[in-house]
This record gives C-alpha cells, sequence and structure tokens, in this order.
C-alpha cells in the first residue's frame, strides 16, 4: 500500500501463481487457476476490508476524545486521497471543537463576572445554568427548585408570559423579610425551543439612594425655612427706628444665633459629603489622647458651664493614635457636644479611653435622660432627632451622629450606643490597633 495501488499488486499474485501452474494441463490446471482466483479475491476483499477498518478505529478514538487519531498510512496508493479527506475533517473537526470550547469557557467567565442573577431556563422551566451571582443575591437559592427558589411572587408567570408573546419582558419584584425589603428587576429573553434567559438586577442601593436624595433635600429645605424666617422677621423689627437700644441688643443676639446655626447646618453639610465621597485615604499621625481631650474640654468649657454639666476624663498618660486627627477630632467632638448639649443640670461627661488587644476604645457617657430602644436603630441616620422640637431648642443640626458614623468607618472603626431611659447613654467607637504598635497606641 505504501508503494504500489493494491489492484497492481493483486494483479502481479495472480499473474505469478498463474505462472507456477504452468506445469500443469487439463482438470489439475483448472483447479489451480480457480484457487488462484480464490485467494486473489480472498485477499483483496481483505485489503478491501483493511481501510475500513482503520476509518472506524480512527473515528472510534475521536468520539471518546482522543483528538490525536488520524489515519496514518496515506503516503501513496488509491486510498490516499480519502485518507487524507478523513484527516482534514478530523482536524478540522478538533479545531472546531476547541474554539467552541473557548467561546463557552469565555461566556462562562463573562456570566461570572456578571454582578446580575443570571439564569438559563429550559422548556419545562428547569434552571439549567445559574451564575455565581443568583448565590449572592438569594443565598437561599437551589437550581434543583427552579425560579420559585428567587422567592419573587409573580416571576414564574412573566415568564411564562414572555414566552407566551415571544417578546422582551421587563418586570420589578419586592422580596420582604421581616423589616428588610430589596427590589429587584427582572429582564426576561425568550429563545427558541421554550427556552428562556432571566436577568435579575437588585435595585435596592438605587431606590436607597433616591429615597435618601428626596430625604435629603425636603429635610435641608425645612431645617433652613426655619432659620431665614427668624432672619427675616427679626431684619424687619430691627428696620424700626423707634426700637429701644435694650431691645435692638436682643434681637441682634437672637440674630446672630439664627445665623450661627444656619452656619453650623451648612458646615456640617460639607464634612458628611466629603465623609461620603471618600477621596484620598486618611491622613496616619500621631495623636496624643490626653492633649485633644483637653483641646476639647477647653472649647466646650462654656457651653458646659451654660448647661451646668461637669467634663471629665479617664485617659493613661501618653496614650497615642495613630489616625487622621482631624477626623478623630470631629468624631470626639459631636461626641461631647452632643453629651453636653442633651445632658440636664448637675450632669457630667465622661470620656473613657483604653487600649483593647487589637483595637483601641473611646466611650463618651453622659447622665441625660436616655434614648428609648425604639430609636436606637436611627440615631445614625442624617436628619433623624429623638425629640425634634427639643433638638431644635438645643441648636442641633441632627446631623452629628451621621458625622460620626461616616468619620468612624473612615477610620476603619465602628462605633455603637448603649443607652437606658432616665439614667443616660454610652457611645463607643472601636478603633483597629494593628499588633506593630507599641502598648498603649493606636493606629489605624
Amino acid at each position: 500500500m505504501k508503494f504500489l495501488p493494491r489492484y497492481l499488486l493483486l494483479a502481479l499474485l495472480a499473474g505469478a501463481l498463474a505462472g507456477w501452474g504452468g506445469g500443469l494441463s487439463g482438470p489439475s490446471l483448472v483447479l489451480f487457476r480457480l484457487l488462484v482466483l480464490f485467494l486473489a479475491a480472498a485477499l483483496a476483499a481483505r485489503w478491501a476490508r483493511s481501510p475500513l477498518r482503520e476509518v472506524e478505529a480512527a473515528a472510534r478514538r475521536l468520539s471518546r476524545g482522543d483528538f490525536a487519531a488520524r489515519l496514518d498510512d496515506v503516503t501513496a496508493g488509491d486510498d490516499r486521497p480519502a485518507g487524507e479527506a478523513f484527516n482534514r475533517m478530523a482536524h478540522s473537526f478538533v479545531r472546531t471543537l476547541r474554539e467552541a470550547e473557548e467561546r463557552g469557557q469565555r461566556l462562562e467567565a463573562v456570566l461570572d463576572a456578571s454582578d446580575r442573577a443570571i439564569l438559563l431556563l429550559g422548556s419545562d422551566g428547569a434552571v439549567l445554568k445559574a451564575n455565581p451571582a443568583c448565590r449572592l443575591l438569594f443565598p437561599r437559592f437551589r437550581p434543583e427548585a427552579g425560579l420559585a427558589g428567587l422567592g419573587l411572587p409573580g416571576l414564574p408567570a412573566r415568564v411564562q408570559e414572555a414566552l407566551d408573546q415571544r417578546a422582551v419582558l421587563t418586570a420589578e419584584f419586592r422580596e420582604r423579610e421581616g423589616e428588610r425589603e430589596r427590589v429587584f428587576e427582572a429582564r426576561i429573553t425568550p429563545l427558541e425551543r421554550g427556552e428562556a434567559v432571566v436577568h435579575v438586577r437588585d435595585l435596592t442601593p438605587e431606590r436607597t439612594l433616591e429615597r435618601v436624595k428626596a430625604d435629603l433635600v425636603a429635610n435641608v429645605s425645612h431645617e433652613l425655612r426655619t432659620p431665614l424666617t427668624a432672619l427675616l422677621s427679626l431684619a424687619e423689627v430691627l428696620e424700626d427706628p423707634l426700637l429701644p437700644e435694650e431691645r435692638r441688643r436682643h434681637f441682634l443676639d437672637r440674630l446672630k444665633a439664627q445665623a450661627s446655626r444656619m452656619q453650623r447646618l451648612l458646615e456640617d453639610l460639607l464634612t458628611l459629603s466629603r465623609l461620603e465621597e471618600g477621596g484620598a485615604p486618611p491622613r496616619r499621625e500621631a495623636v496624643d489622647l490626653p492633649s485633644l481631650a483637653a483641646e476639647l474640654a477647653a472649647a466646650l468649657e462654656r457651653p458646659a458651664e451654660e448647661a451646668k454639666v461637669r467634663l471629665r476624663w479617664e485617659i493613661p498618660p501618653g496614650l497615642t493614635l495613630h489616625t487622621d486627627p482631624l477626623l478623630l477630632e470631629s468624631v470626639l467632638k459631636n461626641l461631647l457636644d452632643n453629651a453636653v448639649r442633651y445632658n440636664r443640670p448637675g450632669g457630667e461627661v465622661l470620656l473613657r479611653a483604653r487600649a483593647d488587644g487589637d483595637a483601641a476604645e473611646i466611650a463618651v457617657s453622659d447622665t441625660g435622660e436616655g434614648i428609648p430602644a425604639r430609636h436606637l436603630p436611627r440615631i445614625f441616620e442624617r436628619f433623624y432627632r429623638v425629640d425634634a422640637h427639643r433638638s431644635r431648642e438645643k441648636g442641633g443640626t441632627g446631623l452629628g451622629l451621621a458625622i460620626v458614623k461616616h468619620a468612624v468607618q473612615r477610620l476603619g472603626g465602628e462605633v455603637s450606643v448603649e443607652s437606658t431611659v432616665g439614667e443616660g447613654s454610652t457611645f463607643t467607637v472601636r478603633l483597629p490597633r494593628p499588633d506593630d504598635i507599641p502598648r498603649g497606641a493606636v493606629k489605624t
């Protein structure tokens, strides 16, 4: 096969065998030649089946995943074109299969990287494929449970509606668990043979942000309206040339107080905005806590005397925090200011700090009226007040604790509150303390 065509070899063999019977005659010669023809036919049949067996064996190897299977004996002979065609077909098949695998891997990577839950549904409604985001958005989801496992009422009906209309449908769904509510948007794309692709996106952060923005505009408008109205009224009163000098000074003091309130509100809004935007990472500087406490106490000395509140602190000498001094000062200033402002006459404000394992703990306690338990989960929200009327009377902006929360988060820590009605409140700030900082010092 490698040098001469198979049928030429058969002819030469038949001629050779016929020549060997040249010494025979009569019936013996006829019988001998029939035997030669029979042998030649058997050899021809065997040789004819041999390439087919080779093709069958190579095809079987390909089907088992042996993509190196080829017909090797195709260098010459009548079977060479067929063998080369088989090899080209096998090479093309392997290349196509590998390209399909690469496309599948790329598609799998895209699905895995998506933050949307993506599900491929079969014609019977079974989940054929679900990307990892499904488990992230719906921790209780199990593919064997089908769409019902997502816990979005009405979604299966909308999928069937999209399949019946053979049109892409988009719908919103709400999931409620206790006090928590999440909003999702599902986009349903019908495919051939009754299959469908469902994309689910979590709209909760967007809806929350929209609500926060709306509340912020409403609250800022409300907070500014009161001092602006007061300023206008006071300005009109001061225009009276017959107003006694004593009354004039009284109204000027009130005007300054309202202007100061507006200034504090705008400054707190700007501070909160900068904290929420993030920006540059916090600085790291050595802050001596006893010195900082003394400075804050001096700044609050007059308000504390007017409120008849005593300030004191318990901080180990030399306790140093390696942190952003402006953020830390903002946290302590707001906590101490609130503790003085909402305390009772004759009360006390205590600032404590200590190293606690891998963290530093700073606590501000007061002996005020305390905060009812139902308000505690929301007191760090902007403009949230336990007693709105009393807070405005005290000159609060409603942003102090929101600033504390965001500043502490920027420093990598956490803030918590404990309060007992009639006894007072304690706000505790915990900041991380790396092991490479000497004991008694804190670094964030």
